[in-house]
């Protein structure tokens, strides 16, 4: 806080609002899969364990986001800039591109271009020079790590698309 003519002022940093929402978002995703009706079982995680492991993963990131934020001396710059919000739009953009691509190619096919070109584009918006063969071995190892979770650890079916079914 911050003495000042009238009071005190606080200033809030924009890591500290980033990280209170989202630490937000992960407890109300808490509370939202705490509502689905089928229990958590060994032999079946059900459709709570990936909602549940990724609110988890927003409450603690965005509780070190705002501690970060707190620790953190200099001003911010400005929150949000064009670029920054063409880089959200684009990456809604390539989501649905992507949902769209995943229900006629499957998952196999259309996970490993969505990782390869967001990679390529937050790392040319960056300017953050990426090899092409690290973006492409990148890109299939996450689809292979998914794959693996998914299909052999969980015993559950990822899209394999309309072309091919």
């Amino acid at each position: 806080m911050q003495a000042c003519e009238g009071g005190l002022s606080v200033k809030v940093k924009r890591d500290q609002i980033t990280g209170l929402v989202l630490v937000a978002v992960g407890i109300v995703l808490f509370i939202m899969i705490s509502q689905f009706s089928k229990p958590l079982t060994a032999e079946y995680p059900g459709p709570r364990l990936m909602p549940g492991i990724a609110a988890f993963g927003l409450v603690v990131c965005g509780l070190g986001i705002f501690i970060k934020g707190c620790m953190q001396k200099e001003a911010d710059k400005k929150i949000f800039t064009k670029q920054g919000f063409l880089r959200v739009l684009i990456s809604f953009a390539a989501l649905w591109v992507y949902i769209v691509a995943m229900k006629y190619l499957g998952f196999l096919i259309a996970t490993p271009f969505l990782v390869f070109g967001l990679t390529t584009y937050f790392a040319k918006a960056s300017k953050a020079e990426t090899k092409l063969w690290v973006r492409i071995v990148f890109s299939v190892a996450v689809t292979l790590v998914i794959w693996l979770m998914y299909v052999v650890l969980f015993e559950m079916e990822l899209p394999v698309g309309a072309l091919f079914e």
